[in-house]
């Protein structure tokens, strides 16, 4: 680095300084902020030291403003007065070594000790400690401390609330802590790595530090002092106190180093990486309590081991040689640091140092701003609501239907141009709860129409406040209203998502057809599984599904396990393309809803009829091969007025246009003029292919529903071709989201990566989506990791809701449908339904939240890193696991309070009895022997009560008089007559 900025630890709102280190031209700049403009930052230089030794370590004194150090090129330790009120003072001094080397590091503790980190020499030591506190040290250069005999140290950092405790970076090999207290030289602890330079401790918990690789290697590791391996304990290296890696950090398209490396100073876990290829980021990490299952083995198990993720990740600068980011040279980072004490702005704030020696600041983009919600989808501010759901008035299918109804209104009146495109009736932009939305237009593909639909068409369209809380109550209201593995009853209660009612009834299509072993076949259950799988006769886990555990697993297997299933299924002879493989096209034309017969081709059109889907039920008729089916219902509806009589002329060509027999340039020219004219998806995929004649154009249009797609590529597309288009647009709906893509996917693991996407993209109803659709196949037939985190979610969350019953049923149904055909069950003893919660957070009011966990067979006993006394108590000692979250200390301790008066999940106090004030869970002082009473001797005054409709609590012995004499609650303002709810 040719230069490098550093903000005063000792800088004041009045007075913001910082300093230019200028390691080309051997030169300290001390400056002070005089205004920001925008980002930049005007500066006026204050006090100047030039003409140094040829310097490559630098840092500023912890105790004095004006004292600052260098280390040098040829490895002396150099330290510089820096003080605006005496810019004429000289006063420097420098401490000789032995043998000249590089000074890689130097760094000043709390108690003004300095430490410089040298190159390697023989018979020489290489990390000298000076005292600065000896009034003799202008006339003394030896060093307090000599440690590190013929090692070579690269970095240094002193702990600021250990001051006499420093972590080193030795030999390209270790990371080692010494005590400068300790007789030995040795080090009380060390880590082996390869990343031993930039070393930075974390000030908000100095259990955390972090070290990065050498020139070419952007690694970066977080430590932790706690799992470290002691001195004089075994060489195991398995328990190194790594617990994160970045490998790379940045980008290392081409090779990039890490020029500087520092925690923020402000926030927790919070820390900054600048390359020499100008990326300038931003990171965040932080620990979750999620315990993965033992018997999963797959990547995201293994990716949820530790407890340790990346929360955050900014952007503050991205590599100059970015495609994207294309900046200019001057624009380029070449040092930053971040504004900690004293800085004039608010929030997390760094500065930058541009080659032409501008600064510019950089804000920290701040987390989300939290908005008080009460469990009524309620906005407060301190103690005013603000802002509250709309009321309902029907079901919550019915109150959603009549939003969506409005923001597709508004939107598509005020659009022309789509306007345009579409019929110019409101009927034609209105869901209902029998017909998908007309909206589903020649120009709106099916998946964009969804996502319109769940976003209520944002940021297009604005709704009223009230309308976005009463849709965020959705996935509540839906469970009240019995939203669970009911097939039937699900349809009705999300009427008004018709893509939604799909998915549900291909579940209840896939129910019927595994009814009674009907997915089984040659020893193999195939129940549940997708089109893409059973077309690819494709199972990867055949473990579950194999009814002999000691078969022998093939491809023919399951192909003649799908060739079983279609012959007891008595489905008459498969009548399109050519093809391999009838069964396989046959069976999953059942899952994708046609029938397979005429009777049954008649039934489904004339239902979509009813439905008032006419052109799609002329237009399937025809894609099924029952043209006269399509002349009868077209002839019906429009003798019934359903269609216009403009549409006459549709039947002519449905029963003259063929592309067998070929058309005529007329015929053609017409069914272009009528395509052009349609807005419907259906009719312009009819005439597109009687213009065309190639199915494929049929498939490959967006706008039909995925199902349809499906089962036109499954009647008429060679197996190569559909081959390809099965691959293609299964990779296409897992990357979207489309929840439509289970017909593809089935209830494998790969609808678990397509129900990753749709919970990003709406977190509340795609959990109780996802949880629900899975809940058929979890942990039956897929262990994955992900679907236990988000059952756990959905279970917390209806308890939140407080749908304790409709919490209870769903854990019945679901440990119904998890049993094995031999009877076991799949599903592990979930936590107790009658627990104490906490009436803030709901979480369980139990110190052990798991108590029936099997104790980890491996654990580590460390002693304390940094002991206060020479000589430790016992009863310090703790028992850690490596991958557990770690101990309560001082650093990151959340709550301290008795057992028993406080939530040990949030913090929130026990409630305060409604009559005594006291915190329930603590003796009356009131009483003779309080403290005997807690111990036993009268029973009632250690219980507590609550009424259940004012949630008020009482102590029991004070409810039982006040009850006795009053119905209504003690509580001012209440008007709870608890006292007649006995």
């Amino acid at each position: 680095m040719e230069a490098a900025i550093r903000w005063s630890p000792h800088s004041t709102r009045d007075n913001p300084r910082f300093l230019i280190i200028d390691v080309a031209g051997n030169r300290l700049r001390l400056c002070q902020i005089d205004s920001f403009n925008k980002s930049r930052v005007n500066y006026k230089q204050i006090c100047i030291r030039d003409k140094l030794p040829n310097y490559t370590a630098f840092d500023w004194s912890k105790k004095d403003p004006s004292v600052v150090a260098i280390g040098s090129a040829s490895g002396e330790a150099t330290v510089v007065t820096l003080d605006p009120e005496k810019p004429d003072s000289d006063y420097i001094h420098s401490f000789s070594i032995r043998h000249q080397r590089k000074c890689n590091s130097i760094a000043f503790s709390s108690k003004n000790l300095l430490a410089t980190g040298l190159d390697r020499v023989r018979n020489d030591v290489c990390l000298n400690i000076y005292d600065l506190n000896d009034s003799r040290v202008t006339a003394k250069d030896e060093p307090y401390k000599k440690l590190a005999s013929s090692e070579a140290i690269s970095s240094i950092k002193f702990f600021t609330g250990q001051p006499d405790t420093l972590v080193a970076g030795v030999s390209r090999q270790y990371l080692r802590i010494y005590d400068l207290r300790d007789s030995s030289t040795a080090g009380i602890a060390q880590f082996q790595t390869r990343q031993v330079h930039n070393i930075t401790i974390d000030p908000m918990d100095e259990n955390y530090f972090l070290s990065a690789g050498t020139t070419g290697d952007p690694t970066v590791t977080v430590w932790d002092t706690r799992f470290v391996k002691q001195r004089g304990t075994s060489a195991d290296t398995a328990n190194s106190g790594a617990v994160l890696d970045f490998k790379p950090i940045v980008d290392n398209s081409q090779s990039a180093s890490i020029w500087s490396l520092r925690y923020s100073g402000t926030k927790r876990g919070t820390f900054g990486v600048l390359a020499n290829t100008g990326e300038f980021k931003i990171i965040e990490f932080a620990q979750h309590s999620h315990q993965p299952l033992e018997s999963a083995d797959t990547p995201f198990a293994r990716a949820w081991a530790s407890p340790y993720y990346t929360k955050a990740s900014h952007h503050l600068r991205y590599p100059f040689h970015g495609k994207q980011h294309l900046q200019d040279a001057k624009e380029r980072i070449v040092a930053y640091d971040f504004m900690v004490t004293g800085n004039p702005l608010s929030g997390q704030c760094a500065l930058g140092l541009h080659s032409n020696r501008d600064v510019e600041v950089f804000k920290v983009p701040p987390p989300a701003p939290r908005l008080n919600v009460s469990a009524l989808e309620e906005i407060f501010k301190d103690r005013t609501c603000i802002a509250k759901p709309s009321s309902p008035h029907d079901t919550i299918a019915e109150d959603l239907l009549e939003v969506q109804n409005r923001v597709l209104g508004e939107k598509y009146d005020s659009d022309q141009d789509t306007r345009s495109n579409l019929t110019a009736t409101m009927d034609k932009m209105t869901l209902n709860s029998q017909r998908s939305p007309s909206l589903l237009s020649a120009t709106h593909p099916s998946h964009l129409m969804h996502e319109e639909l769940l976003s209520l068409a944002y940021p297009d369209v604005k709704i009223p406040l009230s309308d976005y809380l009463a849709v965020l109550q959705a996935s509540k209201r839906r469970v009240r209203e019995g939203y669970s593995l009911d097939c039937a009853k699900n349809k009705a209660i999300v009427s008004n998502d018709p893509w939604l009612v799909d998915v549900w009834t291909l579940v209840d299509r896939m129910d019927a057809h595994a009814s009674e072993d009907g997915m089984v076949g040659n020893g193999l259950d195939l129940k549940y599984l997708g089109v893409s799988s059973i077309w690819a006769n494709e199972l990867t886990m055949y473990d579950e599904r194999l009814i002999d555990p000691d078969a022998k697993t093939s491809q023919e297997m399951f192909s003649d396990a799908v060739q079983e299933i279609v012959e007891v299924m008595q489905f008459p002879a498969f009548e399109g393309v050519p093809t391999e493989y009838p069964a396989n096209r046959q069976l999953c034309l059942s899952l994708c809803g046609w029938s397979l017969d005429e009777p049954g081709v008649q039934r489904d059109c004339e239902q979509l009829v009813e439905q008032g889907e006419i052109y799609k039920a002329i237009v399937l008729a025809v894609f099924q091969g029952h043209k006269d089916i399509a002349l009868t219902l077209l002839r019906s509806t429009l003798q019934a007025k359903k269609l216009p009589q403009d549409d006459i002329g549709l039947a002519a060509v449905i029963a003259c246009a063929s592309p067998s027999s070929g058309i005529s340039p007329e015929q053609r020219e017409a069914c272009a003029w009528m395509a052009d004219m349609t807005s419907d998806a259906y009719l312009k995929s009819l005439l597109t292919y009687f213009i065309t004649g190639d199915w494929s154009s049929v498939v490959s249009q967006s706008q039909l529903s995925l199902p349809d797609r499906i089962a036109i590529a499954l009647k008429y597309l060679p197996d190569p071709h559909l081959t390809t288009f099965l691959t293609q647009t299964t990779s296409t709906v897992i990357r979207r989201g489309d929840i439509s893509g289970l017909l593809l996917t089935g209830l494998t693991t790969r609808f678990i990566d397509l129900c990753q996407v749709h919970i990003s993209k709406y977190p509340a109803p795609g959990l109780q989506t996802a949880v629900l659709l899975l809940s058929r196949a979890c942990p039956l037939y897929v262990q994955d990791e992900r679907w236990t985190l988000w059952k756990e979610n959905y279970c917390e969350t209806m308890q939140t809701w407080r749908t304790f019953l409709e919490r209870t049923r769903y854990i019945k149904q679901h440990n119904l449908l998890s049993v094995t055909r031999q009877g076991l069950t799949t599903n592990k003893p979930s936590q107790p339904s009658l627990t104490l919660r906490c009436l803030n957070c709901q979480q369980n009011l139990a110190l052990r939240k798991d108590s029936r966990a099997p104790v980890p067979k491996h654990r580590l006993v460390p002693t304390p890193l940094f002991p206060p006394t020479p000589n430790p108590p016992s009863s310090s000692t703790a028992r850690l696991h490596p991958h557990a979250p770690p101990p309560s200390t001082p650093g990151n301790r959340k709550f301290l309070a008795p057992a028993g008066l406080a939530c040990p999940n949030c913090g929130a106090q026990m409630p305060r009895c409604g009559l005594c004030l006291l915190w329930l869970g603590c003796p009356d002082p009131a009483r003779l022997g309080a403290y005997e009473v807690l111990k036993g001797e009268e029973r009632d005054a250690r219980l507590m009560v609550f009424c259940m409709a004012c949630t008020h609590g009482f102590h029991a012995h004070h409810a039982r008089d006040w009850f006795a004499r009053h119905a209504m609650c003690p509580v001012p303002d209440c008007g709870c007559m608890c006292g007649l709810l006995r």
